[in-house]
Formats: C-alpha cells, sequence, structure tokens
C-alpha cells in the first residue's frame, strides 16, 4: 500500500498545493475531501474550499486566521508545514491521485474485513453474495468528475446515429412498435391488467422477442418453467392449452410439431425457478444469464409478488414502490430493457371500462420509473377465448400515448396484430 510516511506526506503535500494555488481549481480534482486519512487536514481543507467560495482571499496567513477561529483546534503549525511541502500549486493534480488511490485502498481494505466477517454470519448466501458485491463496488468507486461538454460538441455524433438504426428490440406487434418503437436498453416497460386478459401472455411473448437479440432472465412468480413451457409451446407450435395442459388429449400430428421444434430451438431464454424473488435474486439471475449469453432484456412476472424480507417493517406500498425504482436502476446499470408486469388496483375490476394509469397498484411510483406503461383490456376476461384486446399506451416518455388494436388467442396463449 505505500508507507504511512508517504502517504502523510502526500497528504500534506496536497493541502499546501492548495494553499500555494490560492484555493483555485480545487474543484476539478479527482479527488473527494473524505480521501484525507487525517481529520485534522480533512478540515482545514473544507476551509480552504469554504474561503474560496466565499469569495475570501486564501494564503497561509488567512487560513491559520479560519483555523484558529473555528471550534475545531488545530496545530499552528500545520498550515506552514503544509505550504513547506509542496513547491506550487500546479501540483495539486499530481498529489491529489495519490491521496485518492489510497483512500480507494484504505475502503477495499475495509469492505474485506466486513466482507470476511459476513461470511462468518447465518443468513440467505445470495443475498451475503450480493451485498458484498455491492460493498467492493462502492468501496473501489473512485471519482472522476465528468468533462463538460457543449451540445454543439456531441451533437454530430447523435446525428451520425442516425444511419445505424435503433438498438431498439421491436415487440411482435408492429401496431405496437409504431407508438413506443420497441424495446429500449435501459428503459422500464410495464404492463397492467385485470387477471386473466393477458399480461403474463405478453410477458412471455416479449421475453421471446428478447431472446432473438441475446439472454433473457425471465422471473416468474405465478408461472412455473414447466407453465412458461407449455405456453411457448402453444405460442410457437399453435397447439391448444387444453390439450398441452392434459398431454393425453394430444394428437399425434402435435407431438409431431412438438418434436419438430423442440430439437431446433435454442433461443437464450432462462426460466428462475426461486419461488421467493427479491432485488438481490434478480441481479443474481440476470447476472448468471449473462455469464451465458450477453443480457438483452429480464421479465419480472409480476411485480406485486416480490418477496419482502421479515425483518423488512415497511408498508408494501413503500416496498413496492422501491422494488420498482431498483428495477429501473437495474434497466439502467445492466443497459437493458426490463418488463415489469403489475397487478391493478381492485377497484378496477368491478367495473368493464379500460384501466387507467391511476388503476396500477401503487401507481405513483410505478408510473414515475416506468418509460412506457401498457395497460391491456378485454371485454371478456375468459383466458381460454378468443376475442379483441386493446393495448393501451397509457403513458410513453418518448413519444404519444395511444390505444393498440390487437387479437386475443388465449387458446394458443398468444396476442396477434389486427
Amino acid at each position: 500500500m505505500g508507507s504511512t510516511e508517504s502517504i502523510e506526506h502526500a497528504e500534506l503535500a496536497l493541502l499546501g498545493a492548495a494553499i500555494n494555488a490560492s484555493g483555485r481549481g480545487l474543484d476539478e480534482l479527482d479527488f473527494e475531501p473524505g480521501d484525507f486519512r487525517d481529520p485534522s487536514l480533512e478540515f482545514a481543507w473544507r476551509t480552504i474550499t469554504t474561503m474560496a467560495r466565499d469569495g475570501k482571499p486564501v494564503d497561509a496567513v488567512t487560513i491559520s486566521h479560519e483555523l484558529r477561529n473555528s471550534e475545531r483546534p488545530t496545530d499552528p503549525t500545520l498550515i506552514p508545514m503544509a505550504s513547506e511541502a509542496a513547491p506550487s500549486g500546479s501540483s495539486a493534480n499530481y498529489y491529489a491521485q495519490i491521496v485518492a488511490e489510497h483512500a480507494t485502498r484504505r475502503r477495499l481494505a475495509e469492505a474485506g474485513r466486513a466482507i470476511a466477517s459476513m461470511a462468518d454470519q447465518p443468513g440467505d448466501i445470495d443475498a451475503i453474495v450480493e451485498d458484498a458485491r455491492q460493498k467492493l463496488d462502492r468501496s473501489g468507486r473512485t471519482v472522476r468528475h465528468e468533462p463538460v461538454q457543449f451540445v454543439w460538441e456531441t451533437i454530430q455524433n447523435t446525428v451520425d446515429g442516425f444511419d445505424s438504426g435503433t438498438s431498439f428490440v421491436p415487440t411482435p406487434w408492429e401496431g405496437l412498435n409504431d407508438v413506443i418503437g420497441g424495446l429500449r436498453p435501459g428503459a422500464v416497460y410495464t404492463i397492467g391488467a385485470r387477471p386473466g386478459v393477458g399480461k403474463s401472455v405478453m410477458g412471455v411473448q416479449l421475453a421471446l422477442s428478447l431472446a432473438q437479440q441475446g439472454g433473457v432472465a425471465m422471473l416468474s412468480l405465478e408461472m412455473s418453467q414447466d407453465d412458461v413451457n407449455k405456453r411457448i409451446l402453444a405460442h410457437q407450435r399453435h397447439v391448444p392449452m387444453d390439450r398441452l395442459m392434459n398431454p393425453e388429449n394430444l394428437t399425434p400430428e402435435d407431438y409431431q410439431r412438438i418434436a419438430d421444434w423442440s430439437a431446433s430451438y435454442r433461443y437464450p431464454l432462462a426460466v428462475s425457478k426461486s419461488a421467493q424473488v427479491t432485488i438481490t435474486e434478480i441481479r443474481r439471475f440476470a447476472r448468471n444469464v449473462h455469464r451465458r449469453a450477453p443480457l438483452a432484456g429480464v421479465v419480472v412476472d409480476y411485480l406485486q409478488l416480490m418477496a419482502q424480507a421479515p425483518q423488512d417493517k415497511r408498508a408494501r406500498h413503500e416496498f413496492v414502490a422501491d422494488m420498482s425504482r431498483q428495477l429501473k436502476l437495474l434497466a439502467m446499470d445492466m443497459h437493458v430493457p426490463v418488463v415489469m408486469l403489475s397487478q391493478l388496483n381492485r377497484a378496477s375490476a368491478t367495473d368493464k371500462r379500460p384501466p387507467m394509469l391511476n388503476d396500477l397498484r401503487e401507481s405513483g411510483a410505478i408510473e414515475q420509473d416506468s418509460d412506457v406503461v401498457i395497460l391491456l383490456h378485454r371485454d371478456t376476461v375468459d383466458p381460454g377465448k378468443r376475442g379483441e384486446l386493446e393495448i393501451i399506451v397509457a403513458k410513453n416518455r418518448h413519444g404519444r400515448p395511444d390505444i393498440v388494436q390487437a387479437d386475443f388467442a388465449g387458446h394458443y396463449s398468444e396476442i396477434r396484430d389486427q
């Protein structure tokens, strides 16, 4: 890590460089005051930056005066020693890098000790691994000030991107693509509907579309792996769901169609077998899928069934709101679309009207975190019957809201363009 003496010298020299630079340019350094190992140096640094911000003259005399009048006792020799430790103000960036690097090393060491202690504690191992990963991520995160670029410097990149096409993944429905463009990396798509209207059907079809581009992590809290497989077979091979649910009714032609397709199907769609899905489990499963195939999307069916730890004493609506936000952060962190299925409020099921945004349970948080909200409506809710389906784009962050007409073929677990 380097000797304690060298770290102390670098910290003292950094403070001296700030003094010799008269407090100018300090906000441009890749460094945070908390990176100082010595609290007295951190306090002196914060005093200097406050003086510079307030327009006060910054030199050894004025800084010493400020420190003498502060509530915190400071060694009176500190400022003269710091001034002598740095040859000039121009060396601030050099010493800032050294101080920031050693601070990162200290945080990593602290995280290592914390992780070692966590490993000896009882609890869910996946949650411990995720917590450990987050501690390491936070510890290794160093300060990097984002360079300033004006629009005129970046707009040509946007124009050049027009020729390279869109990164949207098209949905299976042309009418919906005309409204939302497709599924965009980093965006959250919420699908809400009453029970039996077709939100799980839409979720599976979207998962299949995403799987044509890469790995898909699907976490279904209502359906088993076998249930999802049967929906896929019904949709892909047009074998009625009632025969798949009762295999003794399958015909030889059904078996042949299934055999022909299943022998060649290799799309990387993975369905989690976990019965208790948490945000930790979603992140872990998504990373595991990504190790097998570059991740193209995540599908969660459905939000309100996500598990809340017994020690989590938040109200249910607060928990669901936090999960909605965490899924948005997941979409942005992994740069993939996240499809989030959601329940509607019970009151919406008591009448025949089409659903609205405020029918979503915990609608405020879900609406805020979603880039697109799709609400499904059918006059009949018999899942096995055919009929018209309204795909209501109730929120569209980058376009217009609209209603798309489609056909619902429940016996084939399929939504079709009209």
